[in-house]
């Protein structure tokens, strides 16, 4: 066999095998012979796309071997949409000719696609708003229990906030919801948050309701959205689920290549634990001299900060979150406290959207915006306005988290399922069964699978991006939640970040258990053993959290105080499936 002969072999096979196409490719033209690769072909990487540049006459685009474009013959640059991030690929434009040499152009695209969006949730007219006190003040006097408060919906815009992360091969998304809180299923309706997925997942098939986080940031001064303090106003549900489900869908429509890099900012002297007597100087000046003593010890003070990056240096995204309980104040009238002033500072600074979420808020709150124990080296500690104090104070420590900040690289993981709890809470217990005789009104599904008897269901999850791994808490976790899922993962895990009020608010999750009886010893200045379920759902959403990041190819160590404690999947929970039950309601 002469060397042409081979050659002329080896181009047809060529062809031949670029007619085996990914679906959305095209196959190469029959009858015009073999392909000859145009030379000064050049590949670069931008915002939303690979850009191909050629001179001379090309008649198709190749990538990776297979050919993705039939070029009119008159065209000299392309603009590929549909290359895999973080993938090297090779690209030939050619003509169709009998011989030719090899000139192919190689790139390398950033490894995931980001997007990110925003919509207005801001109610109209007067707002009962959620988070002090109890009921709407129709039968406990507001002089002596208190209520989250009225006001019309003036001075701030409220937002609903979310991102999506893709891999090429999985896709998550994230949002936040600034109000009080929200469930995950709802008594009439269908807005809960896992009503919410599910649309989203109706509209884009590669984000099932498992790769879906949504969470609000439990302002004070937001609508009040469970119940307790009065609840919605009519329609209100409908529109923050249509815009919730409008900013995820909008945010992976406009997914880009982009690079991500994640780093964390020491920010313990702004908030202070319940529990121990820092909390007893919540002023600049000591109120009290010491010594310091603390029966439940931990808090997370860190604030940790997801960026990403596009090839033209642009942030779509700036993700920052922070176990400060939204009871920061500042704002006027209606508003999503720090996480909304950050979440807009954050998105003028850098660009695309910011967002700004709460982490682990049991036993934990603010400093207002400065304790005794502050740093004075905090550039809002002399600001009088506490909205423009909280923002430079947390602003400062995304920027700082941010100069460290690491590559993020590897795969994108996410799973979901759900725990079965004793409902044994009694607060929470009466609020079901005759709240709203009281002006305080729990929405929450009474209903099989969510109530069924003294038992209720909730939600857990789990999202893994590359070495960032985040453990959902359906409330207001403790932070020891988060660092038993840290200690489960070692050197596994480049961040880990808790989020709260993620997929369902169950109030307090106090972790570990043995901590319960100290907080309930602490009821007239600590309302968190008030708003808590049982003794031991927060060691279980813990325990599941961990089980689940089990999922998402890491070997988490599970600890043994989680042999107890499992996932309840639809098959493994057979009190779920009896058809009546929940709590009955006088």
């Amino acid at each position: 066999m002469s060397k042409h002969t081979g050659m002329k072999r080896a181009l047809i096979g060529l062809v031949a095998a670029s007619l085996v196409l990914p679906a959305g490719a095209h196959a190469l033209a029959s009858g015009k012979g073999a392909l000859a690769d145009l030379d000064g072909v050049t590949a670069a990487v931008r915002d939303s796309s690979v850009h191909l540049a050629w001179s001379g006459r090309a008649d198709v685009l190749l990538r990776d071997g297979v050919q993705i474009a039939q070029l009119d013959r008159t065209a000299t640059s392309f603009d590929d949409a549909g290359a895999s991030p973080g993938q090297t690929h090779t690209y030939r434009v050619a003509r169709f000719a009998r011989v030719g040499a090899q000139h192919p152009a190689s790139v390398r695209t950033p490894s995931y696609l980001v997007g990110a969006a925003s919509r207005d949730i801001t109610p109209s007219g007067v707002v009962n708003q959620g988070g002090y006190g109890l009921g709407d003040g129709s039968l406990f006097p507001e002089q002596v229990i208190g209520r989250g408060g009225r006001d019309s919906a003036k001075g701030e815009h409220i937002k609903a906030r979310a991102f999506v992360i893709d891999d090429g091969r999985n896709a998550i998304a994230i949002a936040d919801i600034e109000v009080q809180g929200w469930f995950a299923k709802y008594e009439f309706g269908s807005d809960g948050l896992q009503d919410m997925a599910l649309a989203v997942s109706k509209k884009v098939t590669r984000l099932p309701v498992d790769h879906i986080v949504i969470a609000s940031d439990h302002s004070h001064a937001a609508p009040d959205t469970l119940g307790v303090w009065g609840g919605p106003s009519g329609g209100y549900m409908d529109l923050v689920k249509a815009q919730v489900v409008a900013a995820i869908t909008d945010a992976y429509a406009h997914r880009g290549y982009a690079n991500l890099k994640a780093g964390h900012s020491d920010a313990s002297d702004l908030v202070y634990n319940q529990s121990c007597t820092e909390a007893l100087n919540q002023s600049k000046t000591p109120d009290y001299p010491g010594p310091d003593v603390c029966a439940t010890p931990g808090k997370d003070g860190l604030v940790r900060v997801v960026q990403a990056t596009t090839p033209s240096g642009k942030h779509p995204l700036t993700w920052m979150v922070f176990a400060a309980h939204a009871t920061a104040g500042g704002g006027n009238g209606v508003h999503g406290d720090w996480p909304q002033f950050l979440s807009d500072a954050l998105t003028t600074q850098y660009g695309g959207q910011g967002i700004a979420m709460v982490g682990a808020l049991g036993g934990t709150q603010p400093c207002r915006t400065a304790c005794a124990f502050t740093k004075k080296t905090n550039p809002g500690y002399n600001t009088k306005d506490r909205k423009t104090a909280l923002v430079l104070n947390y602003g400062a420590h995304v920027t700082s988290a941010l100069r460290s900040a690491k590559p993020v690289t590897g795969p994108v993981y996410a799973a979901q399922g759900f725990i079965r709890e004793p409902l044994v809470g009694p607060i929470v217990s009466a609020l079901f069964a005759a709240g709203k005789y009281a002006g305080a009104e729990l929405l929450r599904s009474h209903e099989s699978p969510w109530v069924v008897g003294q038992t209720i269901r909730t939600v857990v999850g789990a999202v893994r991006i590359g070495g960032i791994v985040i453990n959902t808490t359906p409330g207001e976790g403790f932070p020891r939640i988060r660092q038993d899922v840290q200690d489960s993962l070692g050197s596994q895990a480049q961040e880990v970040i808790q989020l709260g009020l993620a997929n369902d608010q169950l109030g307090y999750l106090i972790s570990p258990a043995a901590y319960v009886p100290v907080i309930a010893a602490e009821v007239p200045v600590n309302d968190n053993i008030i708003f808590n379920v049982s003794p031991t759902i927060g060691d279980h959403v813990g325990c599941a959290d961990i089980r689940l990041i089990g999922t998402l190819h890491l070997t988490p160590v599970l600890p043994v105080t989680c042999a107890g404690y499992d996932v309840v999947d639809a098959a493994g929970d057979p009190i779920g499936s009896i058809p009546v039950g929940g709590v009955t309601v006088p």
